[in-house]
This record gives structure tokens, C-alpha cells and sequence, in this order.
């Protein structure tokens, strides 16, 4: 019997690459957003530690005017900053959103042609199949006649009952 190929493997293996490149680039981008939460956070840190700091410093009675000034500067130059990461947390964000849709659209086309191999194989088998039982039914029916050939005498009936009884 002979084996099954499929004509169109290269698009199956095409998707998967397009699925697997798609993939890749989701996992890039959640690890950018990643790194932009820990910024994010991390200057926030920063602002509640130097908040304690001039707490602590203005309960000593330690706290000067030049100091507070440079304080103040920090504090804005980080909230400029904590602002400038979240306009890039909301656009990596919506890139992600279309990588996602992206992935799924890949998954998508490499699950459908996937599909239509199995069922161009499902289709091969039965016919397969179907010339199979053909040839089975030439053959008995050379056998049949054959057998004919030989005893021209038998019924033709008891043939017929007989081939039943042993199919």
C-alpha cells in the first residue's frame, strides 16, 4: 500500500515558524513590560524612602532650605520619570495586544492546516480502502470463475451459498 504525503507540508511547517516567531516576540514584549513594572516600581520606592528621609531629617530639626530644594528636584525629576515608563508600560501594552491577536491568528491558520491534512488523509485512506475491497471482489470473482472453468457441472446456487458462508 502506498504511503500518504501531503503536498502542502511546507505551509504547515510555514505556520509553525510564523507561530513560533509570533510567540518569541509576545515573550519579548511581556518581558519589556516586566522590566518597565520593576522601573516603575523601583522609583516609587525611591520616592517613599526619600520621603522617609525628609521626614526623619525634618523631625531631627536637621532639614535645610537647600537641602529640601535638592529633595524636591529629585522627587520631580523621578515622577518625570515614573511618567515617561508609564506612557511606555500603555504603548508596550497595546503592542502586546496586537502581538497577542497575532499569535492567535498563527495558531489559527497552523491548527486549520493541520485540519485539512488530516482530513486529505482521512480522504486518501477510504479510498485506500475502497480500492482494496475492489480488488478483493476481482479477485473472487476470477476465483469464481475460474473455479466455473474448471467444474462446469457444480450449481451455481451452492457456489454462491458457499463463497457466503466462508466471507
Amino acid at each position: 500500500m502506498a504511503r500518504f504525503r501531503f503536498r502542502l507540508e511546507f505551509m504547515i511547517s510555514l505556520r509553525k515558524r510564523r507561530e513560533e516567531e509570533a510567540a518569541v516576540k509576545l515573550a519579548k514584549r511581556l518581558s519589556s513590560i516586566r522590566e518597565l513594572e520593576d522601573q516603575i516600581n523601583a522609583c516609587h520606592l525611591k520616592l517613599a524612602e526619600m520621603a522617609d528621609e525628609i521626614s526623619e531629617l525634618t523631625a531631627q530639626g536637621r532639614i535645610t532650605g537647600p537641602l529640601l530644594l535638592m529633595y524636591s528636584g529629585y522627587q520631580e525629576k523621578l515622577r518625570k520619570e515614573i511618567k515617561r515608563l508609564l506612557e511606555l508600560l500603555a504603548l508596550s501594552r497595546r503592542e502586546e495586544a496586537k502581538e497577542r491577536l497575532a499569535l492567535r491568528k498563527a495558531v489559527t491558520d497552523r491548527r486549520i492546516m493541520e485540519k485539512f491534512k488530516e482530513n486529505k488523509k482521512l480522504a486518501w485512506r477510504a479510498d485506500e480502502l475502497k480500492s482494496e475491497q475492489d480488488q478483493m471482489e476481482e479477485l473472487a470473482a476470477l476465483s469464481r470463475a475460474r473455479k466455473d472453468l474448471e467444474e462446469p457441472d457444480a450449481d451455481p446456487d451452492k457456489d454462491d451459498q458457499n463463497l457466503r458462508q466462508t466471507s
